[in-house]
């Protein structure tokens, strides 16, 4: 059986005010940290844009 690798949070720009958890997110805080899940809904309605491209450490070979 395969398991699946938990992802972490990643950041997520705030195009449009919205509430979350009883709190409301304005876009003068530029960005959210969320999970991929939490994410989802946001990014289709247009209230978050897609993450920023983190790039990927390379360990020694």
């Amino acid at each position: 059986m395969a398991t699946l690798k938990p992802q972490g949070r990643q950041d997520y720009p705030i195009l449009q005010k919205f509430r979350l958890n009883g709190r409301w997110y304005d876009t003068s805080e530029k960005t959210i940290a969320l999970l991929p899940a939490q994410a989802s809904f946001l990014l289709l309605n247009g209230k978050i844009g897609k993450p920023a491209l983190v790039p990927v450490k390379q360990g020694d070979k």
